[in-house]
């Protein structure tokens, strides 16, 4: 039987890169994001796109929004539509991937940043950024032990610059990972072949 796996922020960037390679490897892959006229951060649109399916073998949330604004001037619709589409979006999807993994398990990623790493560096500008990343850290432990009865399966990645649109809103400067050799990690971590792996936060240094 195909493997089934939803993507947040197919569209472009990390998002674009996971489906193509998923879709490379056999996989039954449905995309979501706001250009494809679903908001993640919307409980409603979460749960008519989640009900088309009686299964699901994998979720990768890669969807974010950024917006590069200094700490004092970020508006709350800003940080609102930061986390919304980060940590909401992956808690919303999660949830929804959850109820329709029992019985037969599954693999959530949660693509993560080395900005939400504890001690990494960060950059001015990016506090919604930075605190959604943050929260997908932690989301991934506890989900982890809630899905392990379950045979559900939730790891994080959490790389540094990659050459995405998103990095250049970002202006950020220095060595910088491919999309694609993120993408093939992400979906060995979706895949059965990471099995028993759980709870982990995969950093990657670009060099």
């Amino acid at each position: 039987m195909t493997a089934r796996a939803v993507v947040t922020g197919g569209s472009g960037g990390i998002g674009l890169a996971v489906v193509e390679a998923m879709r490379g490897r056999g996989w039954e892959v449905t995309s979501l994001s706001r250009r494809e006229g679903c908001d993640v951060s919307d409980e409603a649109q979460v749960r008519s796109a989640f009900a088309r399916f009686d299964a699901l073998d994998a979720l990768v949330h890669c969807a974010q929004v950024l917006i590069k604004r200094p700490f004092a001037e970020t508006s709350a619709s800003d940080w609102d539509d930061q986390l919304g589409a980060g940590l909401r979006g992956a808690f919303l999807c999660s949830r929804e991937a959850f109820r329709l993994m029992r019985g037969h398990g599954g693999s959530i990623v949660l693509v993560s940043s080395l900005s939400g790493v504890t001690g990494a560096e960060k950059f001015a500008g990016m506090a919604g950024y930075v605190a959604a990343k943050s929260g997908l850290a932690g989301l991934t432990e506890v989900l982890a032990v809630e899905g392990r009865p379950e045979r559900i399966r939730v790891n994080a990645i959490s790389p540094g610059a990659v050459d995405t649109a998103m990095l250049r809103i970002a202006g950020v400067e220095g060595p910088r990972l491919q999309r694609a050799e993120v993408a093939r990690l992400i979906v060995w971590l979706a895949s059965r072949d990471s099995e028993p792996l759980s709870g982990a936060n995969l950093r990657l240094d670009p060099h």
